[in-house]
């Protein structure tokens, strides 16, 4: 009988060893880190019907694991309306979808339009399907004086016309 305790004593020991080797090891994995794909000094042209409909320049772009996303840090974007450069966009993060063909500007976006109006958004969508760029965060355009500030907006034709969704508020 005593030798049976011992031998189950002991079994129960070398079982709870193997467990803790193993949850060890699972942390270990699950904790590894992935060096991305990281390209520096990089510019990328989004064509449609072989027409520019922006252009993304930046110092550093990363790859996601799957290559299915870029995330472009600090740059420049200038879109494009029938041939013809209107705005350009400095922004602080930028992810394209690869796959989509559809871009996100995350944070705080300056933009100066060919109009020479100056306009401070966040979290700035291009929709390609549509050709849309659009946000639901406040939005502030400030040409010859006059401040119009309000929240959300779209536009189709890269800033040239845009409509803001609500609390329009204009002032000088």
């Amino acid at each position: 009988m005593k030798n049976c305790l011992i031998f189950i004593f002991t079994s129960f020991l070398l079982f709870s060893c193997n467990t803790k080797v193993n949850k060890q090891n699972v942390v270990q994995q699950s904790s590894s880190v992935v060096d991305l794909p990281t390209i520096t000094n990089f510019s990328l042209v989004k064509t449609k019907n072989g027409k520019n409909v922006y252009k993304i320049k930046a110092n550093k772009a990363v790859i996601d694991e799957k290559n299915k996303v870029i995330t472009v840090y600090k740059g420049i974007a200038e879109i494009y309306d029938k041939k013809i450069s209107v705005a350009k966009v400095q922004f602080e993060v930028a992810k394209y979808d690869i796959v989509l063909g559809d871009a996100e500007f995350l944070g705080k976006n300056v933009i100066s339009t060919i109009e020479n109006e100056k306009i401070i958004t966040y979290d700035i969508k291009y929709n390609s399907k549509e050709n849309k760029i659009f946000s639901d965060k406040e939005i502030e355009i400030y040409k010859n004086g006059n401040v119009v500030k309000g929240i959300g907006f779209e536009t189709f034709d890269g800033f040239q016309t845009i409509r803001i969704y609500k609390n329009v508020i204009t002032s000088q």
